[in-house]
């Protein structure tokens, strides 16, 4: 199963902690919680306390495992509502967790919506974000979950506007683990418009040379973010390489873009795979390679083929669409005496 899936980036333990207590299952849900799973009558600190807890709350024996994934849902979800109903200050940290609790409930409702389901669930997200005093790790899991299901799910025009302005609101936070998170949000924005418009490229390769970019205006170019740790970046390396002898000769280049920490591993495996072409590479940057983070790269691999004008014709071409592509724009490999699979 592993070589289906690319490597996600982002870590899946940072947005955890924020979904974890509501991620059940509807048909889980009890109409009648009891004792621990029971929501105050009190005020908002009351109700609040009582979140908390449930919140920090690990069952362990069966019985507490099934009592929880029947009745934890319910619970939270009354006491948020509740919540919301009492506060009068829009501004409180208890109503922003709330508002945020309602707001993690409704996400399973945009895996199911349609484009007017979205766009409501966007507008109120984007007015839970601005009114915060300060945005939390609560906040950007929401609106990292939001901005990855609307894209797979092809809402690609609000997926461009939503990523970008949540990319202004987290990377203005002055916790930086957020701001960092922000600036990749922003890079999202930026790669779902590249279609039909050029890239930057910069940096140094993996010998510490400075890259020259404009050295490649006038070929059909490859980029391609990778990692000798990614499974299956490792896979296509065979399917790039047969490409890049087939086409070199006739124009095409391919960059990589390193996403491994460590000179010395990468610049050994250049070596023994015989890598011909350049591979961009940021030591200790890992994830975080500026380029990574300017374009939003959160899994790989994660590849682009721009034109001869230094244009991106299409994002995510792998496998035997390369070489379709390829034929498309340089003519049949001789090769293969003129077929393309």
């Amino acid at each position: 199963m592993f070589r289906r899936f690319c490597c996600a980036l982002v870590l899946v333990s940072f947005f955890a902690p924020a979904i974890a207590p509501v991620a059940l299952r509807a048909e889980d849900e009890v109409a009648k919680p009891a004792g621990r799973y029971a929501v105050p009558d009190g005020d908002v600190a009351a109700i609040l306390k009582f979140l908390k807890g449930l919140e920090t709350y690990r069952p362990t024996t069966t019985d507490e495992i099934l009592a929880y994934r029947q009745n934890a849902r319910k619970a939270i979800q009354t006491a948020a509502d509740r919540i919301v109903k009492l506060e009068k200050d829009k501004t409180s940290d208890a109503y922003r967790k709330a508002g945020g609790i309602q707001l993690q409930l409704r996400l399973s409702d945009v895996q199911q919506g349609t484009a007017e389901t979205h766009r409501t669930f966007y507008n109120d997200l984007l007015a839970h974000l601005k009114t915060a005093k300060a945005a939390s790790q609560q906040d950007l899991a929401i609106a990292f979950t939001f901005g990855q299901a609307i894209e797979q799910l092809g809402n690609v025009e609000l997926a461009k506007e939503a990523y970008g302005e949540f990319g202004k609101i987290f990377s203005g936070s002055k916790d930086k683990t957020l701001a960092g998170y922000g600036e990749k949000l922003a890079g999202v924005a930026r790669r779902l418009d590249l279609l039909g418009k050029e890239m930057k490229i910069e940096g140094a390769t993996a010998s510490g040379e400075p890259f020259d970019w404009k050295a490649y205006r006038g070929k059909v170019v490859l980029i391609d973010y990778w990692a000798t740790w990614c499974g299956p970046c490792i896979e296509e390396l065979p399917n790039v390489k047969e490409n890049y002898d087939k086409y070199h000769g006739k124009g095409f280049e391919v960059v990589g873009i390193s996403l491994d920490s460590d000179r010395g591993p990468l610049r050994r495996f250049l070596a023994t795979h015989e890598i011909p072409w350049a591979c961009l590479f940021e030591e200790g940057a890992g994830t975080d390679h500026p380029m990574a983070n300017y374009y939003g790269v959160m899994q790989i691999p994660t590849t682009m083929l721009l034109d001869r004008d230094g244009k991106v014709l299409s994002i995510g071409v792998r496998g035997s669409e390369l070489g379709r592509q390829l034929a498309k724009l340089l003519g049949p490999d001789d090769q293969a005496g003129g077929a393309s699979e």
